[in-house]
């Protein structure tokens, strides 16, 4: 969508000054299409309402129209809205990834939409995180929760606070088919600096999410999650030998960390090539992300 023009196209005003004070906020890039003027069908999304899409009578083939009802959800619209924006236009999306960082005060989270970075957060309690979890959900899950594919990734470096979360997050949607959960080794997770975080990442625990992503982690099942981790959450007691194996198996070079997580933010490289470039850079060099 980087390539491609936004435009909001309304005489709503209340409309407009929700979605210009809102699009402002997420620095999400958009131009006025008065309303009246020639509309060019070339590769664009266009804002409107349903009211005032329906009068448009001409079919575009390359221009696509993102409506908004006003009896439908403001929040969801704008979450469609940075996802045709920092990803790409789509009726039915189908993957989504969440990455946390559980911290004693703040949670860092990092949301990735069909593999592309969509947005970070940062919450100060637990209720605000799995508000935030559901609504992602049911912005995309499209009526059908088992067409959506989803996937935490949790850092474990509080385990209980880790332990709680995955609980809450089994207890809503564990009668998920595709549901899958990992445990990271976040190990100096933490300690990675780049300059200009700030530009990028509103508090040090969404970067640390982000990192989080580029592990891999162990997933987690009913055997090792209720035999092992359970068990051990009552004592206190967490062995990083058991994930650590294969948290750090993705990493990469120091010097370009920021490059790195740049490319992802801009949406120029997906999750999963952002893997394919960690393990390139590991066959010339020896250094963990």
């Amino acid at each position: 969508m980087r390539d491609k023009i936004l435009y909001i196209h309304t005489e709503n005003l209340n409309f407009f000054y929700k979605l210009n004070k809102e699009l402002t906020r997420k620095k999400v890039d958009f131009k006025i299409l008065s309303v009246g003027s020639k509309i060019v069908d070339s590769p664009s999304l266009v804002l409107t309402t349903l009211g005032e899409f329906n009068r448009f009578k001409r079919k575009y083939k390359n221009l696509k129209f993102l409506t908004f009802d006003e009896n439908s959800n403001f929040k969801y619209f704008i979450l469609k809205v940075l996802a045709a924006y920092k990803t790409s236009y789509k009726e039915i999306y189908s993957t989504l990834i969440f990455s946390i960082d559980p911290g004693s005060k703040k949670i860092g989270m990092v949301v990735f939409l069909d593999g592309y970075y969509l947005i970070s957060h940062t919450f100060y309690d637990k209720k605000a995180f799995i508000i935030s979890i559901k609504d992602y959900i049911e912005c995309f899950q499209n009526e059908d929760l088992n067409q959506l594919k989803l996937t935490f990734k949790f850092g474990g470096g509080i385990l209980p606070l880790t332990l709680n979360l995955i609980e809450k997050i089994l207890n809503i949607y564990q009668t998920n088919e595709n549901l899958k959960i990992y445990l990271i080794d976040e190990a100096k997770s933490s300690k990675i600096k780049i300059q200009n975080r700030k530009k990028l990442f509103k508090t040090k625990h969404e970067l640390s999410a982000l990192i989080i992503a580029l592990r891999i982690g162990v997933e987690l099942n009913k055997s090792n999650y209720t035999n092992n981790l359970l068990k051990n959450k009552s004592k206190g007691k967490y062995s990083r030998i058991e994930i650590g194996r294969n948290s750090k198996k993705k990493s990469y070079s120091g010097k370009d960390t920021r490059k790195l997580i740049e490319k992802i933010i801009n949406g120029d490289i997906s999750l999963s090539q952002s893997y394919e470039l960690i393990n390139e850079q590991n066959k010339q060099k020896k250094l963990i992300i």
